[in-house]
Formats: structure tokens, sequence, C-alpha cells
């Protein structure tokens, strides 16, 4: 069904293109699923459509769960204000109960396309805000992320760029705040749409990727890391996000390399370097010293920008303690409090590198009373390879597990 029609059903004139019903003088607005739901019923009235059928047909080539569906059809009912306007048919799939037919229909005005131009770099903004936010990852920052971007979806929720920055803040909220337990379908979600709003963005796919790997879904996730690397192979954000799906498949030298490359591509990037020679650090002692040694770099280099830098004086500790020197990790560790933030991971690896274990497992502790949820993390990092066989941090991840 092209562009240029609009559909009749129930007395609402949707305009496909841009995306609007109209009814008596009410205006509502629809989503690109919500709109392609509806084309596909009204190309064969009265029909029963599987769920199967209409999840590969709204959401072709993307990986998406039964309740993403469900979703787009409480959106068109309620949105429709008729709630038997889609039966739920039994066994079946859904059904619209009323008649449908197009008829010819105008494009979005000028003055349209400029107010959601303008509300587009307004969201742009708020997610630039929000990214730094997850970069310096002080206390709190999930949380703000997690906030900024629902405003930015607000402003422009038709935005790929703006769909897969929500899922990332979703992601990281799911993983690392105790509020965001129930945020990952929500994060595929975001991500599916943002790779349907533009099947040609690399970021789209490599956060469709992050989610999926958090949710377990390795396939689909290879399958989008994979995409995301194809469409922008100099883009450090897919390389990072990739690194850490294959560190969750203990694939730890590929993992290595492709945390080096972000440490290359991404001038200021600390995670890049540290998180290789962290990975590195039992089996290639030379390579996590040198990608240590560049991490301590990037580290001060932002400290001289902002001495409060969270992220950078977190890091700075780690890495002193994986270059053996325990005096200097130990005094940082001491100075920098990571309280309430995400970056308490990096503390507590220091201590147990230092053998500083009851520390160490009361920051273990810590983070996992603020909601921090990356286990597969704790399997690779060598600090904590140190003390797992120890019967505290064992009870503790058994309860994290079971939470």
């Amino acid at each position: 069904m092209t562009n240029n029609l609009c559909l009749n059903i129930d007395g609402w004139r949707i305009d496909i293109a841009a995306r609007i019903a109209s009814r008596a003088g009410q205006i509502e607005h629809l989503s690109p699923r919500a709109i392609r739901l509806l084309s596909i019923f009204a190309e064969s009235p009265g029909k029963t459509f599987s769920r199967e059928e209409l999840l590969d047909r709204i959401w072709p080539d993307v990986v998406v769960s039964d309740e993403s569906l469900s979703q787009v059809v409480s959106e068109v009912r309620r949105t429709l204000t008729n709630k038997g306007l889609i039966a739920t048919v039994s066994k079946g799939g859904y059904r619209l109960e009323a008649a449908a037919f197009a008829s010819a229909g105008p494009a979005a005005s000028p003055v349209e396309q400029r107010h959601e131009s303008l509300t587009d770099l307004e969201a742009h903004a708020i997610c630039l805000e929000a990214r730094q936010e997850l970069v310096r990852c002080g206390r709190g920052a999930i949380e703000r992320a997690e906030e900024l971007t629902a405003h930015a979806v607000d402003l422009a929720p038709d935005s790929s760029m703006v769909q897969s920055e929500r899922a990332i803040a979703l992601v990281r909220s799911h993983l690392y705040w105790s509020e965001g337990r129930m945020l990952l379908d929500s994060a595929l979600n975001h991500a599916a749409y943002a790779v349907e709003l533009d099947p040609t963005s690399a970021q789209s796919h490599s956060c469709l990727g992050y989610a999926h790997a958090t949710a377990g879904h390795w396939a689909a996730a290879d399958i989008a890391h994979q995409r995301a690397i194809a469409l922008a192979p100099f883009d450090a954000s897919c390389y990072h996000l990739a690194a850490w799906y294959l560190m969750t498949r203990r694939k730890e030298q590929a993992a290595i390399a492709f945390f080096e490359k972000v440490g290359d591509l991404e001038p200021g990037n600390i995670k890049g370097y540290l998180h290789a020679a962290q990975l590195a650090y039992q089996f290639d002692p030379t390579r996590s010293r040198r990608n240590a040694e560049r991490a301590l770099r990037r580290a001060r280099e932002r400290l001289e920008v902002d001495p409060h830098d969270m992220r950078a004086l977190a890091a700075t500790g780690l890495v002193m303690a994986l270059l053996s020197e325990p005096s200097s990790a130990y005094a940082t560790v001491q100075g920098a409090d990571t309280s309430g933030s995400a970056q308490a991971i990096y503390a507590a690896s220091t201590l147990a590198l230092l053998g500083e274990t009851s520390r160490a497992l009361l920051k273990v502790e810590e983070l996992f009373d603020h909601g921090w949820r990356d286990m597969p993390w704790l399997a690779v990092d060598p600090a904590f390879i140190r003390i797992a066989d120890h019967s505290r941090f064992q009870r503790l991840c058994r309860g994290q597990r079971a939470a």
C-alpha cells in the first residue's frame, strides 16, 4: 500500500505518510508500526492474521518478542479509542473488526516537516547529554540517562538515533540499577524500532545486538553486531558493544582485540584499553601491561580536564593495580568515592587484585544492592576469578542470580 493513500477505518481518516488519524476534529498520531499493522489489516478486511505473520511483516529481518506485537495492537486500540477495533482470536491471532478502505491522501506539509526537524535536533541534544552521563557514570548517572532518553523519545519518537540511545539507556538501567530489572523487554522494543526506522544505521543494529546479548539471544545478537560493523567499520561504539557480547560468550581473545580497537578509534576513551588489559591479565601479561599503560595515559588526560571525573578516578586505581603498583592503587581507591555508582565495580576489582578480599566483597555487596546485574563480567574479570571460591562471594552471586 503506497504512502500517498489514506485509510478509512471506524470513522477515522488515517494519513499513512503523516501517520495522523483524524475524526470529527480529533487528531491523533500513530507510530510507523501501528500504520503498518492497519495497512496489513486493510489489505484483507475480516481476515484473521496469525501473530507469526504479523511479526514477520511488521518487523522483517528483526527478531522481536510477542510483547512487541501486543504493544502495537494496544496502541491502535487506545489511540483510535475503540478496544474492540482489533479482536484477539483464540489460538489464531488478530482480526480487524471494522470495515476498511483506502482513498487518496495528502503528503505531510512543509510546516510539519520543519517542526519535526527542530524537535529532532532538541532530542539529539538531549541524547548527547544522556550519553555524557553514561560516559562519566557518577552517582545517579544511570537514572539521569534513563530520564533524559525518555524525554528525547517523547520529542522525536520516529528518530532512529533517539530510539537507539533510549535502548542503550534501558539496557544499562537493567544491568546496573535496582529499578531497572524489568526494562529489558522495553529496550529490545526500542532497539528493534530503531532498526525499522533506519535499517542502514549501524548504531541501531549495534544497540539491538546489545539488547539481544543481554537477554541471552545469542544468534540474534551475533547477526546484529555483524551488520553493525559491516555498516560502520570505523565506529568505536559498534566495536565496544560487540566486544561486550564476545566477552559474555567467553571469547576473551576476540573481545580483547575489539576493546583495543575501541581505544584506537576513540581518543579519550578509557574503557577500551582498560578492559583489554583486564581480560589479558592472566594469560598475556605483556599485552595487559601495554593496554594498562594506554588506559592510564587516557585517564590522566581526562583528569587534567576534570579532576572529579569519576570514571577516570576509578579507572586509575584499577590500572595501578594491574601495573603492580599497590601503594598508588590503594591511595587512589581511598580517594575516589564510588558509592551509589556503577564505577564501584572498578573499586571492587582493584581491592580484589590487592588482596583486600573482605573490602572487595563489601563493594560487591554494595553493587548488588544498587542493582548491578552484569554477572558475565564477574566470570572473566581476573580480580573476581581470584576470589571465585570464596564462600561469601559465591553466596552473593547465588542471591543476585535468584533475585
